[in-house]
């Protein structure tokens, strides 16, 4: 393995382990703060609220970070300060001892949230220029694989934590563990890492069009956020699966496995879906756009082997989403708008994710027919994969 290689890998593998400890804190959290916010007296359409609102405030300073990362070349104090934010997890029982209640519960939510859009577009930069010598799918594979891995641990140390002591402040509290962690391989990885010129080099004599999205790139992003809206979300997964009557005869312990079997799944075919991407490129793609028109009709069926199997089908989607799909990005950018790039795209996942989430949701509580969801999804796909045969095709 020569140099390029071996500094390629130490830089993917020490974001990933940066990601997998900051997915222990916020992802850990992210089941507990509704209870901890409901127990400093937020009712529920204020925790719906807060967490809608981190979740918008997230996609949308994405935009801000990438524009931002191209604008000034600061790669490294967007992550630092993306990923400084995390700080907000550990300091939300502060709400409690300072009796503050749950606004500063909220608050802090809020500015984590708004780290995660901050940081965004430059790590994915970083990660990009980073994989030039291995590939991009790879890299991306790799990163999101020990991502997953921190996603799934996450909720796991919390929810010992809380067992054990009998409180959810502590639980909190030992979150600094991962923080300090964080950062400091944060700081390692920084020592470490000398950016690529044409990263930080802002030419004056660069052409204008290379400012901008190119058409191939700009309908790559569409084609994904149009996928996003079609895509069955693996909230509403969990939700059919707790109306099944085998689920409550159960328990309610069986939707959260079910959701660490879907991170499993991402984690595991982030890696293959990324392989597969650096021998086939866009050829790839395709894949994942078209078994996205599965989801909603074995999700609809409403019993419980079909949901199950809807789910582990999502997993394999949001498995691409999570590698091959960043990696794309990076293939079809200019390095003076790659971090904008990255914004624009991220954003549009997003909101896509929250229209889907509202329109399927909407049919749910409608009781609506099958075939009303097997249309939406059908057109939605199919406008998709349209597009992204254009990107394809194109050169």
């Amino acid at each position: 393995m020569n140099d390029e290689k071996r500094r390629a890998y130490s830089i993917i593998l020490s974001f990933g382990i940066v990601s997998l400890l900051g997915d222990i804190i916020y992802e850990g959290s992210r089941g507990t703060i509704p209870e901890y916010m409901k127990f400093l007296g937020a009712s529920a359409a204020v925790v719906g609220t807060v967490m809608g609102l981190g979740e918008l405030m997230s996609y949308f300073s994405r935009l801000l970070g990438g524009y931002l990362a191209d604008k000034t070349k600061s790669y490294w104090l967007l992550v630092f300060l993306g990923y400084g934010l995390i700080i907000a997890i550990p300091l939300i029982p502060l709400s409690e001892v300072l009796g503050l209640g749950w606004a500063l519960a909220a608050t802090l939510v809020i500015l984590e949230r708004l780290g995660k859009g901050i940081r965004t577009p430059s790590r994915d930069t970083i990660i990009s220029f980073a994989s030039k010598s291995i590939g991009g799918g790879k890299a991306f594979g790799i990163h999101e694989l020990l991502d997953q891995i921190g996603a799934t641990l996450g909720p796991l140390l919390f929810a010992v934590a809380i067992a054990y002591f009998g409180n959810f402040r502590y639980a909190f509290y030992l979150s600094f563990i991962p923080y300090i962690l964080l950062v400091s391989t944060l700081i390692y990885l920084r020592a470490k890492t000398k950016l690529p010129e044409e990263m930080t080099n802002d030419k004056k004599e660069e052409n204008k069009g290379s400012k901008v999205l190119s058409r191939r790139a700009t309908a790559y992003i569409t084609a994904v956020g149009i996928n996003a809206l079609g895509l069955f979300p693996a909230s509403l997964i969990l939700y059919l699966a707790g109306e099944t009557p085998e689920v409550k005869a159960m328990g309610p312990w069986f939707p959260p496995l079910l959701y660490a079997a879907i991170q499993l799944i991402d984690a595991v075919f982030a890696l293959a879906f990324g392989l597969l991407y650096d021998k086939y490129k866009f050829r790839v793609l395709f894949f994942p756009f078209t078994l996205s028109i599965l989801i909603p009709f074995l999700a609809f069926q409403r019993s419980l082997a079909m949901i199950v199997t809807s789910a582990l089908v999502f997993g394999l989607v949001l498995g691409s989403q999570e590698s091959v799909y960043r990696a794309a990005v990076g293939d079809l950018t200019d390095p003076s708008v790659r971090a904008t790039a990255y914004g624009v795209f991220s954003t549009m996942v997003g909101l896509g994710s929250l229209g889907a989430g509202a329109l399927y949701g909407l049919m749910i509580d409608l009781n609506a027919p099958i075939w009303l969801s097997g249309a939406y999804v059908l057109a939605t796909q199919l406008l998709s994969v349209s597009l992204l045969a254009y990107v394809s095709k194109t050169k």
